[in-house]
């Protein structure tokens, strides 16, 4: 329980400092979107029933896939967002994901806090540039 607190607690601190980043409503959709998809991860991360897992992961799908939009409809605004999004759903996609069905938490949760931080924090940061 208290992992969960701190997880949560983090969370929302990092979805606060990033969205003073912010420079427009794309990029403000964008980070809802993001954040949409990164909160249902976490709960995934916390859960261990298989049909409450298949719901994170369609809520997940359904997040990115609004993010997804934005890109295409915005592709010359979005390409440096994008070479970094793009590697970041890969990673959560073909590597995350599996790992938390599988049990492997604490991998994915080692990758979450390494790469997939990196990147989410750069993803930020180019949102910030980003003033349509």
């Amino acid at each position: 329980m208290k992992k969960m607190v701190c997880t949560v607690a983090l969370t929302l601190g990092m979805s606060l400092a990033a969205s003073a980043l912010f420079a427009g409503p794309i990029a403000d959709s964008a980070k809802a979107g993001m954040s949409e998809a990164r909160e249902n991860l976490l709960a995934l991360l916390d859960s261990t029933d298989k049909n409450d897992q298949a719901k994170r992961i369609e809520a997940i799908k359904a997040a990115t896939a609004k993010v997804d939009g934005l890109v295409m409809a915005n592709a010359e605004a979005f390409k440096s967002f994008n070479e970094v999004y793009s590697a970041f759903k890969a990673t959560r996609d073909g590597e995350l994901v599996p790992m938390v069905l599988a049990g492997k938490k604490d991998e994915a949760k080692a990758i979450g806090k390494g790469i997939q931080a990196e990147r989410f924090k750069k993803m930020m940061e180019i949102l910030g540039t980003i003033a349509q």
